[in-house]
């Protein structure tokens, strides 16, 4: 039987860790490719994933809603993001040598998939969506959910759901088939 998050923040609530595990595992790969798409690097992106985990299940108490857990733990996850991106630059600027940016760790062994080209030019297009798109192409596309089990995730009408995945895989499209730096135009539906 596949518990619903709702379910599993009561169980969680209640003393069972296990269920907390079962949340953690349904959201981290799409924490981890949210924080990758925001220019953190793979053990960054662990961090962040770790961190939003702690965060939340420290918190869960405060949680008034428990069906709104998705919508919750995502922004949650932009808060850690952010921080995380904050203290780089920091990192960066206080630094006296810049380091080589780190190798993208290979997610579920697929290295190929993640070094190419494609892969890069699609990061990139990800990143001139808005937020609320690109989660729901990353938990449609990434996380394999379907429109009604990303609204039930978010909290969210079902026509919300499609509304935002039509629209961005509309933009998506446009900024894959555009040559590269004219991402921007098509976003904002002007011409390069």
């Amino acid at each position: 039987m596949a518990w619903t998050d709702a379910e599993l923040v009561r169980r969680t609530r209640a003393g069972d860790r296990e269920a907390f595990g079962v949340l953690v595992e349904r959201h981290r790969r799409t924490i981890y490719v949210l924080a990758l798409q925001k220019g953190l690097q793979a053990a960054e992106a662990e961090d962040v994933a770790q961190e939003v985990f702690l965060k939340a299940y420290r918190n869960l108490g405060s949680l008034a809603d428990p069906q709104a857990f998705g919508r919750w733990l995502y922004g949650i996850t932009g808060h850690v993001v952010a921080d995380a991106c904050r203290a780089r630059a920091r990192r960066h600027e206080e630094g006296s040598l810049e380091r080589a940016p780190e190798p993208l760790a290979p997610v579920d062994g697929r290295a190929d998939v993640l070094f190419s080209e494609e892969c890069r030019q699609v990061i990139r297009a990800l990143g001139e969506l808005a937020e609320e798109q690109r989660l729901v192409i990353l938990l449609r596309y990434v996380e394999g959910l379907t429109p009604k089990q990303i609204a039930e995730r978010l909290d969210e009408p079902r026509g919300t759901i499609r509304s935002r995945l039509h629209h961005a895989l509309a933009l998506l499209q446009t900024a894959l088939a555009a040559p590269a730096g004219t991402a921007q135009g098509a976003r904002t539906g002007g011409t390069a």
